[in-house]
């Protein structure tokens, strides 16, 4: 769990650094989307801040199970390459939180 804490903090590091940190939280029906990602009422950098980044966190510290799998990097590329924002280094941390999972659920990382 570790690695994916030190992953989640330099996701939130890079949306900072990217000015896509918003200090006011969304309307709480906006967090509450059926729809993957929230992508009727959230942008996707609001989705990982308030929605991805603490269910994570809450994961983490109640030692609940990780999710089976995520695929959060296709759609990251996609919108951030169709916002023109050059996020090469969150991408590359969201790809990482995705492989951490994987590498989680898989036979060897249930062992550990």
């Amino acid at each position: 769990m570790k690695h994916l804490e030190h992953t989640l903090k330099h996701i939130e590091d890079e949306l900072q650094s990217l000015g896509l940190w918003e200090e006011e939280q969304p309307p709480l029906q906006d967090l509450q989307s059926p729809i993957p990602f929230c992508y009727d009422t959230l942008r996707l950098p609001q989705w990982l801040q308030w929605v991805l980044l603490p269910r994570c966190h809450q994961m983490i510290l109640t030692r609940d199970s990780v999710p089976e799998k995520s695929d959060i990097h296709p759609i990251a590329e996609y919108y951030f390459k169709e916002a023109g924002i050059n996020a090469r280094h969150l991408l590359i941390r969201i790809r990482r939180f995705d492989e951490l999972i994987t590498e989680w659920n898989s036979p060897e990382g249930r062992k550990h």
